[in-house]
C-alpha cells in the first residue's frame, strides 16, 4: 500500500523539530520544502495558535523556549537579530542610545527600551516583550562600523549621557578612540563628515590630542571657525579645546 504524501503542516513541523527551542525562523526558511510561501504562512499562523510557536514580529517566529520559572521572553538579542538584520544579513541599522552607550562603558543606566539608528526611521513598536523605538541615522553604516557610530553618537550626546558627567565621558572615549586600530581612526573621521559640526569639532580635538593631527585636519576644515561649541568641557579635560572652538 502507497504512503500517503506528506502534507505542508507536517514538512514545516519535522524542520520546527529539527531546531533548538527559543530559534528563530522566517517564511524563507522553508523555501527548500517546496511549499509556497502564502501555505508556510497560513501554516505558521495556525502552529502560533496551537502554541507550537511564538510570533516575534510579522513574518517571523520562535520556538517556544521554558526554563524551570516558565515561558522565556524574547531576548533583547533576538529583537536586534530580527529588526537589524534582513534576511540576506544586510544590516537595517544599529542599536544606539542608552543600551549603546551602556555597553560602552559609558553609562551604568539600563532602560526596557531599545534605540535603533535606521535611514528610513518607522513608528515605534514592541517585539515580544521590548520596547523598540527608531531615530534617524547620521550616516550609512556597514556591520564592521557599528561601533564607530556608536562612538560619533556618544560625542554627539556628550552633554545628555545619563548617569555620567561630560568630562568622565569623554575621558572614556578618548581611551576607545585611543585603542582603535588606524584603519578604523580614518573610518570613524570619515563617518563623523555625517554629523553635526559640534560632534566634528569634539572628535577632532580628540584625534589631535592623540596625535592623529591629519584626520583632525580634515575635521577642522569642514568647520566653521567662527562657531563656537558649548559642551561644558574644562581645559582640564580637553587642553586643545579653544583651538576647535569647544567651550
Amino acid at each position: 500500500m502507497a504512503e500517503k504524501p506528506t502534507t505542508a503542516r507536517q514538512k514545516i513541523l519535522n524542520r520546527l523539530q529539527r531546531l533548538e527551542p527559543g530559534t528563530l525562523v522566517r517564511y524563507g526558511d522553508f523555501a527548500s520544502l517546496g511549499i509556497a510561501p502564502g501555505t508556510v504562512a497560513v501554516n505558521l499562523s495556525r502552529l502560533r495558535q496551537q502554541g507550537v510557536v511564538q510570533q516575534v514580529t510579522k513574518g517571523t517566529y520562535r520556538l517556544p523556549l521554558q526554563s524551570r520559572f516558565g515561558p522565556v521572553p524574547v531576548s533583547e538579542q533576538q529583537v536586534m537579530q530580527v529588526l537589524l538584520q534582513t534576511p540576506n544579513k544586510k544590516l537595517r541599522g544599529y542599536p544606539t542610545g542608552v543600551t549603546a552607550f551602556n555597553r560602552l562603558g559609558l553609562t551604568t543606566q539600563v532602560t526596557q527600551e531599545i534605540e535603533i539608528a535606521t535611514p528610513r526611521p518607522g513608528r515605534p513598536k514592541k517585539v515580544g516583550n521590548v520596547r523598540v523605538r527608531f531615530v534617524q541615522s547620521r550616516a550609512d553604516v556597514k556591520l564592521e562600523e557599528v561601533k564607530l557610530c556608536q562612538l560619533l553618537d556618544a560625542l554627539r550626546q556628550i552633554k545628555r549621557l545619563p548617569d555620567t558627567s561630560p568630562a568622565t565621558a569623554l575621558l572614556r572615549l578618548r581611551e576607545q578612540v585611543k585603542q582603535l586600530p588606524p584603519a578604523e581612526k580614518t573610518a570613524l573621521a570619515r563617518l563623523a563628515q555625517s554629523y553635526n559640526p559640534a560632534t566634528r569639532a569634539l572628535l577632532g580635538a580628540l584625534l589631535e590630542g592623540l596625535g592623529e593631527n591629519k584626520l583632525a585636519g580634515k575635521l577642522k576644515v569642514s568647520l566653521n571657525p567662527l562657531t563656537t561649541y558649548k559642551l561644558g568641557l574644562s581645559e582640564q579635560v580637553l587642553p586643545n579645546r579653544a583651538q576647535w572652538q569647544i567651550r
